[in-house]
Order: C-alpha cells, then sequence, then structure tokens
C-alpha cells in the first residue's frame, strides 16, 4: 500500500498513459509532417519511456520511512 503512494510511481502511471495514449494517437492519424516526422508518435515513446523510468525508479529505491 505504502508504494502505490509513492509521487514517482503515480507520477510513472500518469506518464506511462499518457505515453500509450499519444503514441497509439500518432499511429491511428494522419501524421502532420510540418518537421519532416510524426511528433504524436515520437513524443508519445519520450513520455512513455520517462513514465517506465520514474516506475523502474519508484521500484529500486527504498523510501526513507
Amino acid at each position: 500500500m505504502k508504494r502505490l503512494l509513492d509521487l514517482r510511481f503515480l507520477i510513472g502511471l500518469l506518464f506511462v498513459l499518457y505515453g500509450i495514449i499519444l503514441g497509439i494517437y500518432g499511429l491511428a492519424v494522419n501524421p502532420r509532417t510540418v518537421v519532416g516526422w510524426n511528433l504524436n508518435f515520437w513524443w508519445g515513446l519520450l513520455i512513455l519511456a520517462v513514465g517506465l523510468g520514474f516506475l523502474i525508479w519508484s521500484r529500486f529505491e527504498e523510501s526513507e520511512d
């Protein structure tokens, strides 16, 4: 229960959720190629990676209680 209240875990879950949604959206819609690459898909992957980093960080680092 203590792990579920850790902010790193909650932020990680939120970022993973947003990353998945944005990545799927980037694949599903017609990509806007203003800069030559699909911004929604790549930002979704980046946000997903950050979220996974937070989840890993919350898993392996002990709390100070």
